[in-house]
């Protein structure tokens, strides 16, 4: 199955089971593994598949008219405009019941007009010659799908019978993929390669950690190379502007001012351009869980959210130079494996988060919450603070670094928590390590103070 994608493929095969004629948009970023999961719903169905090129109308049906010829039966006269050839490809006899129509990178032909919309509407109302038919309009411009696409289609959008996005895999089923790996190695694996199928199928997890990055990252003209070349989407003007952000990101300066005076950028431009980068889902801005403690709440923290974005600027970017004139080992054992541990750290914390939310849905723990976030400090930060409509609270504070947590840790934790001024019912430790007596002690005796190891995770 598509990297666990089972509920997607749920969903598509859902439309495809209606009696009606659907016409359905699948999107994701360009690393979502669409195409591994069109592969699996595709298998014993009739398509046709089409991948749209950025090009005018006129190119665009030369193009769809050649790959048509290769497909039809022999003699078949392939009719004119976006309806003809909508048109002569339902009117084709379909052996399984419902013909499906793929058309790829679909923004490419609406960003002209709508004549391309037009046709799809009018073929999924019209049903040619009787033959069941569903539009799947894929993309990999998320941005333009949830900002842009309703404005352009206009009325046409509300015939869209449902829209489906690929989002990021979580690290459950990451660890499911890679079985050769330990917390540990998958931890680090995750923190580079994040939840993106297409990247996971460049990793072998009978190599360790480094190894995959040296022939994956730092080899010139290897996959991931390539990608940190040409990390930013095309969409993005002034790639000067967006890289000298995303490096001041990378290297911690995480607040508006803090990148102001690193870049030398007016805090408006710093302030449009992180706007950019956040729509295009390469940023996140931290908001602090609101609580009664809000003068001691640091307000205004970036991060970059995409994990090799993340890795490319803190280790790559900077250091390109260097990588031109040394192999990817000395490379590695030099510039990256140094912080290496204390880089991963951020990864741990959403495992945990996730881990949370596992437990949540399942209704393991002591009460259901609907809210979490994290709660960053002037001084201090707790991980996780998740609350529910009755106000009961939990947090959550996580040791990925060193191989004890303890009990000064938790001191800590409840120290932050007194200044967000929380009440909270339940504790949740998370250490990759092992927890020190006093700490252990401290959790038999106080049965909402909850110790969770690596082993566990």
């Amino acid at each position: 199955m598509a990297f666990k994608r089972s509920n997607e493929l749920k969903t598509l095969q859902n439309y495809y089971n209606r009696n009606d004629n659907q016409i359905v948009v699948l999107y994701g970023d360009r690393y979502s593994g669409r195409h591994s999961l069109l592969r699996e719903f595709l298998k014993g169905k009739d398509f046709y598949y089409y991948s749209a090129r950025a090009c005018s109308d006129e190119e665009q049906l030369k193009q769809w008219y050649d790959e048509l010829k290769d497909t039809l039966p022999k003699k078949t006269v392939i009719k004119e405009g976006y309806t003809g050839v909508l048109s002569t490809m339902t009117s084709q006899k379909s052996d399984s019941g419902k013909r499906i129509i793929i058309v790829d990178e679909f923004q490419n032909m609406i960003k002209s007009g709508n004549g391309f919309m037009e046709a799809v509407v009018h073929g999924a109302h019209s049903k040619w010659n009787q033959e069941s038919v569903m539009f799947l309009l894929c993309s990999s411009s998320v941005y333009w799908i949830e900002n842009q696409m309703v404005d352009k289609l206009k009325e046409l959008a509300f015939e869209i019978s449902g829209l489906l996005r690929l989002n990021d895999l979580r690290f459950l089923e990451f660890t499911s993929h890679f079985k050769n790996y330990g917390m540990e190695e998958s931890v680090e694996a995750y923190s580079i390669i994040g939840g993106q199928p297409m990247l996971w199928d460049l990793w072998d997890d009978n190599r360790t950690v480094s190894e995959n990055i040296c022939r994956l990252v730092l080899k010139e003209g290897a996959p991931l190379n390539e990608y940190g070349n040409h990390i930013l989407p095309n969409e993005l003007r002034e790639p000067v502007v967006y890289n000298t952000i995303l490096s001041a990101l990378a290297q911690g300066k995480n607040k508006l001012n803090d990148i102001y005076k690193y870049t030398g950028f007016s805090r408006a431009k710093i302030s449009v351009y992180l706007k950019n980068l956040i729509e295009f889902e390469m940023v996140t801005k931290i908001d602090s869980v609101n609580t009664a403690g809000r003068e001691n709440v640091q307000k205004g923290i970036y991060r970059i959210r995409n994990p090799f974005v993340r890795f490319w600027y803190k280790y790559i970017f900077k250091n390109y130079s260097r990588l031109a004139f040394m192999n990817g080992e000395k490379f590695f054992a030099r510039y990256i494996a140094p912080t290496f541990k204390s880089y991963t750290a951020y990864c741990f914390t959403d495992v945990c988060a996730e881990y949370l939310d596992i437990l949540n849905q399942r209704d393991k723990l002591s009460f259901r919450y609907n809210q979490r976030g994290v709660w960053v400090g002037k001084v201090g930060t707790i991980d996780t603070v998740a609350t529910d409509d009755n106000g009961r609270t939990l947090v959550a504070l996580c040791n990925w670094e060193n191989p004890l947590m303890s009990y000064a840790d938790y001191e800590w934790l409840m120290f932050c928590v007194k200044q967000a001024k929380l009440d909270i019912d339940s504790v949740y430790l998370f250490s990759a390590g092992d927890f020190d007596l006093e700490l252990k002690q401290e959790a038999m005796i106080k049965t909402n103070v909850k110790l969770i190891d690596g082993s566990q995770l």
